[in-house]
């Protein structure tokens, strides 16, 4: 490389990588003792058009995003910037050198899965970083496998090469009308919708970091990855590696298309990590396996034996006219029966299909329509699990498993309220039904009513004592209340019966910190 000093002071060793009108440099500062002298980054950015009027934009630009990337030097894990100056109409920056590579380099690479815990680890360390940057009213604006370096001193990751400061080197006159024109700042692949539109916000680095946790569970880089026509969401549980249902619904809520529905900021994120909430899907919502069928009025039947009993019974008496009526009964029990071995093989779409076949032949069936439901609500499409649940409480008043789908549904649409008296119901009808008692647990601690939430969960292990989830739901209202040794206890009991339940190990170290203060 050449002896002359940029800025009569940073003597240029090698390139790092060029994109465009930007490069990258290590150098040493010729200013500091040393022999040799410590090491630094420095990047050019260089407008793409020389006119005075670019010039004079961009150096404005510039000054006004350096002084915002002075605020990150406190982060340990954010380069330190050290200097930010202009040479012959070219800008640069100068920042602490980090020795190591890019995660694109050897670690988030084709083919290579990581697990969920490797996965979740690394979510982790990137938002306490990305938490720090938000609450400084910075956006990145480019976070992808090659802006994330591991430090190979300490394997720390470090969040390099902020998108504002570089608008400048994007930004040309607009032809024959003398305005500054700036392209969007971002990587394809790992922008989400609202950026590249222009309009850039702190759930957008939420979306970037989602994609590239995808990336790395997956093995597939976003480019290879299918969306779903309708929603446009992101196609990916099929690719990864086993994965909690508890986290898949983190990362597709960091990835959401509509930026509304995606987590607001990096801590809101960090908070499901840490203290994911209790799925309800686990058990309080899922599918019913007996059916009840009324072959006349007046009879209520609650399983299979049940059903066929009315089925061969009118044929025992001679009671042909009633055939008809039983073959949709039979083609409905088929069609139903194959709809739960579909929910098995975790195939949802098909699953509904079978489900509407048997509705076609007993609209009635009201284990169909909260089957159907539950179905519904793994594709996400909350308002018509809704609409199948409202629909089960329509044929079957008196069947708690609807009235529990319809709160569910609610939940799931943060109609927490309406949830609670949906609960409320079910436990009207049936009050020992433990999973309506665990749901209106949930429900209550969603709406800062902790203590009752306890009083509801200890209802369940009245009628269930080894049912761990709820050991752990009272845990975490007991943490809540900041009762954390009566707390610990309960985290404890759970772990006695599910040791491998990682929600409740994380409660656990969560109580214990409080405990060790």
């Amino acid at each position: 490389m050449s002896d002359e000093l940029i800025g009569g002071r940073y003597r240029v060793l090698n390139c790092l990588r060029t994109t465009g009108f930007c490069e990258t440099y290590v150098a040493e500062d010729t200013h500091l003792p040393g022999n040799p002298h410590p090491l630094c980054v420095v990047k050019k950015l260089q407008p793409q058009s020389n006119e005075d009027f670019v010039l004079n934009t961009a150096r404005r630009l510039f000054d006004s995003e350096a002084k915002v990337l002075y605020k990150l030097n406190d982060h340990p894990h954010i380069p330190r910037l050290l200097a930010h100056l202009e040479v012959n109409k070219e800008f640069y920056l100068v920042q602490e050198y980090i020795e190591g590579k890019d995660l694109s380099q050897t670690e988030i690479i084709p083919g290579k899965r990581w697990s969920e815990s490797e996965v979740k680890a690394f979510l982790i360390e990137v938002l306490e970083i990305l938490a720090f940057i938000h609450q400084n009213n910075v956006i990145h604006r480019d976070i992808k496998p090659s802006n994330l370096i591991r430090r190979q001193s300490d394997r720390k990751i470090f969040l390099i090469d902020f998108g504002a400061v570089k608008e400048i080197t994007n930004m040309t006159l607009t032809e024959g009308q003398g305005n500054v024109l700036t392209v969007v700042i971002g990587t394809p692949g790992y922008m989400a919708s609202e950026q590249q539109r222009g309009d850039p916000r702190f759930c957008s680095d939420i979306y970037a970091l989602g994609i590239t946790a995808i990336q790395a569970f997956t093995g597939y880089h976003p480019d290879q990855l299918t969306r779903d026509r309708e929603t446009g969401e992101v196609k990916w549980q099929h690719l990864a590696s086993p994965c909690t249902d508890e986290f898949a619904r983190i990362l597709d809520k960091m990835v959401r298309n509509d930026f509304p529905q995606r987590y607001r900021n990096a801590n809101d994120v960090l908070e499901d990590l840490r203290h994911p909430p209790i799925p309800e899907t686990v058990i309080s919502s899922s599918p019913v396996r007996s059916i009840a069928v009324n072959s006349a009025p007046q009879v209520k039947s609650s399983g299979l034996k049940r059903l066929l009993f009315f089925v061969v019974l009118p044929l025992s008496l001679g009671l042909g006219f009633l055939v008809p009526n039983i073959w949709k009964t039979l083609q409905a029990l088929k069609y139903y029966n194959e709809g739960n071995e579909l929910l098995d093989a975790g195939k949802y779409q098909e699953a509904i299909s079978a489900f509407d076949r048997a509705l076609a032949n007993r609209n009635d069936l009201a284990q169909a329509w909260t089957n159907k439901g539950f179905a519904q609500g793994k594709l996400g499409n909350h308002l018509e699990k809704f609409s199948s649940c409202q629909q089960a409480t329509e044929v079957a008043a008196d069947f708690a498993e609807a009235w529990n789908c319809r709160g569910l549904a609610r939940f799931d649409l943060q109609q927490y309220e309406r949830a609670l008296q949906d609960y409320n119901q079910a436990l009207a009808v049936e009050p020992d039904f433990y999973r309506g008692w665990f749901n209106k647990g949930q429900v209550l601690l969603k709406l800062g009513r902790p203590g009752e939430a306890i009083e509801a969960t200890r209802q369940v292990l009245r009628y269930k004592p080894d049912y761990f989830l709820a050991w752990t739901q009272i845990c975490k209202a007991l943490y809540e209340l900041e009762q954390y040794q009566d707390a610990k206890a309960h985290c404890e009991e759970s772990l006695k019966l599910n040791p491998d339940y990682l929600p409740t190990s994380n409660l656990l170290q969560e109580v214990e910190k409080k405990l060790n203060k």
